[in-house]
């Protein structure tokens, strides 16, 4: 197994970022090829706000990466909760375009949308989503893991002086989205855009004990026949259901 750290400048983030990559094991590449014409998939990996891309070494992912010959690719995003931020850098415009460049550049990835996937955990799996409806042109799939998708409540939350629970106060949530109250219905309510999603797979999961279990499943009904929604028994980042992640993997190269 084997595993890089990427250390680049973001013309978009206005400045640098960091992000880890676990590559495929040797044996799933091919070593013969002299002209660098085999292309790999990619899983392009979001971690939730709180944490960093490095909470994937927690997980599966570098042995999902060796096993399944793919390259998995999680950068950090900061507290942006992977959006195009009002007041702040611009993390989905990265995630849908230059951080694909850059390690298209870098390394033997494909830029087939069929070979590119999104997903995340968390806050990571709200910005998941949304990049996979918005962005059909680059991911084709998406893998949404113990996700927080009700922003609109969150928000709202804030709004009355109470705990959002994402590590967000109502002051930097302004920052992400601007205007809390007309959140509703926006470029930003993950709710919204699934009703308007006119293609893609999406695999949702959530541990059936959780609180918000009835946010992930209104998602995937949302989404329709588009989505297939999996109950676990726990949840990947609390070490009581580490294979969602490897069974998430295992869903994206089979279908």
């Amino acid at each position: 197994m084997a595993y890089l750290e990427l250390n680049a400048l973001s013309t978009i983030l206005c400045g640098s970022f960091s992000a880890k990559i676990y590559l495929p094991e040797m044996d799933k590449l091919c070593l013969d090829d002299t002209a660098h014409e085999k292309k790999y998939p990619v899983l392009w990996l979001l971690h939730s706000e709180g944490g960093t891309a490095l909470d994937w070494n927690r997980t599966m992912a570098e042995k999902c990466a060796a096993e399944y010959g793919i390259f998995i690719i999680a950068p950090d995003a900061q507290h942006s909760i992977c959006t195009n931020m009002d007041y702040g850098p611009n993390f989905e415009d990265f995630l849908a375009t230059e951080l694909p460049g850059i390690c298209r550049n870098n390394l033997p990835l494909s830029s087939d949308p069929a070979d590119n996937w999104v997903g995340g955990v968390g806050t990571g799996a709200y910005g998941a989503v949304k990049a996979a409806i918005k962005h059909p042109e680059v991911f084709s799939k998406c893998i949404a893991m113990d996700g927080i998708f009700d922003m609109e409540a969150i928000c709202r939350q804030a709004m009355e002086g109470k705990e959002t629970g994402i590590f967000h106060t109502e002051e930097s949530l302004k920052a992400v989205f601007g205007d809390l109250a007309a959140f509703h219905g926006s470029q930003h309510d993950v709710y919204a855009l699934a009703e308007t999603c006119g293609s893609g797979a999406f695999y949702i999961t959530s541990a059936k004990s959780s609180p918000r279990a009835a946010e992930r499943a209104r998602l995937a009904a949302s989404l329709g026949d588009k989505a297939q929604y999996v109950e676990t028994n726990g949840e990947i980042m609390d070490f009581s259901e580490p294979t969602v992640l490897k069974n998430a993997i295992q869903w994206l190269c089979q279908h």
